[in-house]
């Protein structure tokens, strides 16, 4: 059930972390079609919708109150991160009930992650929990 996304803005993060990278830049000028930083060659989040560059993570129109993070080393946020995850989930449940079991299980992996606080866990479930 982990999505692609989760899997690598995961790796991504703790290789940047533990070896102090940012991003990769190739010779000559690079293209950075959205401005944050990430070579499109490397870009994986584009940055052009405003809902993923606030200052916020915000989950179907709810603030959740969780910063968001600066663009990582392919260039995704966690607001992008937690996007992906949520209509991932969409696309995979039945019903509301395995959507709300998915996000669940998403953000769990999360919280082991330490990417999440089990506070921001508990925001992001029960706000999924009344979406319809």
């Amino acid at each position: 059930m982990y999505s692609e996304k989760l899997r690598r803005f995961l790796a991504v993060s703790a290789m940047a972390f533990f070896l102090g990278a940012s991003s990769a830049h190739a010779q000559g000028v690079p293209l950075d079609s959205d401005g944050d930083g990430i070579t499109d060659d490397l870009d994986e989040c584009d940055l052009s919708i405003t809902t993923l560059v606030s200052p916020t993570v915000i989950i179907n129109g709810v603030d959740t109150g969780i910063q968001n993070t600066a663009p990582n080393a392919v260039g995704c946020t966690l607001a992008d991160l937690i996007t992906d995850m949520i209509d991932v989930c969409l696309d995979d449940a039945k019903n509301h009930g395995q959507f709300v079991s998915c996000v669940s299980h998403e953000t769990n992996i999360l919280k082991r992650a330490r990417t999440i606080s089990g506070k921001q866990k508990g925001k992001i479930q029960s706000i999924v929990a009344k979406m319809r």
